[in-house]
């Protein structure tokens, strides 16, 4: 989307005095009325997500918030893939998106996923990993260990 944004000159008041034969040019300026610019408004943008399965299948998930965690809704997804395969897909960054809660899974047992959330400037560019931990709670080995979640735009 382009726009343009036109300005005028301001318009100027000539007058001219005469002294006998010296004439004077007189140039004043008037106030034109303001030209207001349009803002910049940030467009959604597209964003790559990156699903990496290390040893077993794995599940990605984010979801877009305005105005932190409990604020509205803007979009979600998620992304799933076969053990040891990289799968990519692309979505979009809300432009009024500021809080990205995301997070990955990999395997059966419990607790092996990480999960985070993210605040960043509307509009703004970012690139997020999750990673499954390798082990959890008491020394349990996650099978899907090492399999991570990127979200980049």
């Amino acid at each position: 989307m382009s726009s343009t944004i036109s300005r005028r000159l301001a318009p100027v008041r000539l007058g001219i005095l005469t002294f006998g034969v010296l004439m004077v040019l007189i140039a004043a300026s008037v106030s034109a009325p303001a030209v207001v610019p349009a803002h910049a408004t940030p467009a959604d943008k597209s964003v790559a997500l990156t699903l990496t399965c290390t040893g077993s299948s794995c599940s990605g998930s984010w979801f877009c918030h305005q105005g932190g965690i409990t604020g509205p809704l803007l979009g979600s997804g998620s992304i799933a893939g076969p053990a040891d395969s990289t799968t990519t897909e692309t979505t979009t960054q809300p432009a009024a998106a500021d809080t990205l809660n995301f997070g990955v899974h990999a395997g059966t047992q419990s607790g092996c996923g990480r999960g985070f959330t993210e605040y960043f400037t509307p509009g703004s560019a970012i690139n997020f990993t999750a990673t499954v931990p390798n082990k959890v709670g008491y020394g349990e080995t996650c099978s899907g260990g090492g399999s991570s979640f990127n979200i980049k735009s």
